[in-house]
């Protein structure tokens, strides 16, 4: 990690320290296995750290997180409380929206196919009423001419 300067920390990242480099897929359900909270500390744990204000806070539940990331929970050593580091979340996050994107463009692949096809039935059926009407014209235009012959 490097930091110089005000921000976030920087992960070394380069591709040349890097080996069996995997795109990310299924994130979709791997994401939808976590649950994002909303939660306060309890009373006891915010009278030991007094830097922890009573307010809300968002994260996950370690024990849950565990489950799907396992290698990102750890013990404390601490009173058995275990400790996470949600990184793993962002990425496959950004993942799922990529698969979201692709998603979304195949149903708009699909809606556009359908406008065409609904637009194209329209037509058709435009056509069959005025041959309709043509025909109910012709129709009762025999039946004057019949009528008048009798």
């Amino acid at each position: 990690a490097s930091k110089s300067t005000a921000g976030d920390w920087l992960a070394n990242s380069d591709k040349a320290i890097k080996t069996n480099v995997r795109t990310i897929s299924d994130a979709l359900s791997t994401i939808a296995r976590i649950r994002p909270v909303a939660f306060r500390y309890t009373d006891d744990y915010k009278a030991r750290h007094p830097s922890v204000k009573d307010q809300d806070y968002y994260n996950y539940i370690a024990q849950e997180f565990r489950e799907v990331f396992p290698d990102w929970v750890q013990d404390s050593g601490e009173d058995g409380i275990l400790q996470m580091d949600s990184y793993p979340a962002s990425v496959y996050s950004i993942a799922a929206i990529q698969e979201l994107h692709e998603i979304v463009q195949d149903k708009n692949c699909e809606i556009d196919s359908l406008v065409s096809e609904v637009s194209h039935l329209r037509n058709k059926v435009s056509d069959f009423e005025m041959e309709m009407t043509a025909l109910k014209n012709l129709l009762n235009e025999l039946s004057r001419k019949s009528a008048e012959t009798r």
